[in-house]
């Protein structure tokens, strides 16, 4: 429902916005994602019994094309086409049983976007930019992991079917030269709506075993922050 209404939202600004010259600009993308405590996107740590488990982000990135259609001077409309790879350590320790394990696993996700973008110009060539849209997301599988140190220590994370929607907020600055083409950076904010996974880690030495019932799991938090580095190719 609230992607339905910022959906029906752009396309009452659109309307409601008097055409002047328009065109449609391609680009290419590539946003490295960097952790953020500010919108829940670190680590998440959770105990059980004598067990600590924390799940924490590694480097990751995104990349893709874009388009932007123009509506005037001042808002235009851009969509896009992005592959996600999300990378994550799941750390495990008991000090009653010496463990002390991790696992590195990596969640592939496909996210088309639409964002309505408005513009100042500041300078002849420079432009401010800011944006808010929604994107849907489809995550590609179901991931397993062994950890690092032993087999015993392993992860199952269950996606979320069908996909995800999540709020999307940017701002940045754009330096235009018609001959060369476009240079922009700024920053993101990709935001679900909720969780969009859940993970659930195991042990077994067939001693000592946790969490072969699955009742204690982390949620996989989509949140995260990018820096974005754009290039719109000449007109």
């Amino acid at each position: 429902m609230k992607s339905k209404l910022i959906l029906a939202l752009f396309f009452l600004l659109a309307l409601g916005v008097k055409p002047q010259v328009t065109k449609t600009t391609f680009g290419i993308q590539y946003k490295p994602i960097i952790p953020a405590a500010y919108f829940n996107s670190t680590e998440v740590i959770q105990s059980s019994g004598s067990y600590r488990v924390n799940l924490s982000p590694k480097y990751s990135n995104s990349f893709g094309m874009v388009i932007r259609h123009k509506i005037n001077a001042t808002f235009s409309i851009e969509s896009a086409l992005n592959y996600t790879q999300r990378n994550f350590k799941l750390a495990i320790k008991n000090s009653n049983l010496n463990l002390n394990d991790f696992t590195n696993f990596g969640m592939r996700s496909y996210e088309l976007p639409i964002q309505l973008l408005a513009y100042v110009q500041t300078s002849e060539y420079w432009y401010v930019n800011v944006a808010f849209g929604i994107s849907h997301n489809v995550l590609a599988s179901d991931i397993f992991s062994y950890g690092k140190e032993s087999k015993n220590y392993f992860q199952n994370t269950n996606r979320k079917n069908g996909g995800y929607q999540a709020l999307l907020a940017n701002i940045g600055m754009e330096y235009r030269a018609k001959e060369k083409g476009y240079y922009y950076f700024g920053t993101s904010l990709h935001r679900p709506w909720k969780a969009i996974g859940k993970v659930f880690p195991e042990y077994d030495d067939k001693k000592n075993i946790f969490n072969d019932n699955k009742e204690f799991s982390l949620d996989l938090l989509g949140n995260f922050v990018t820096l974005d580095f754009r290039y719109f190719f000449a007109e």
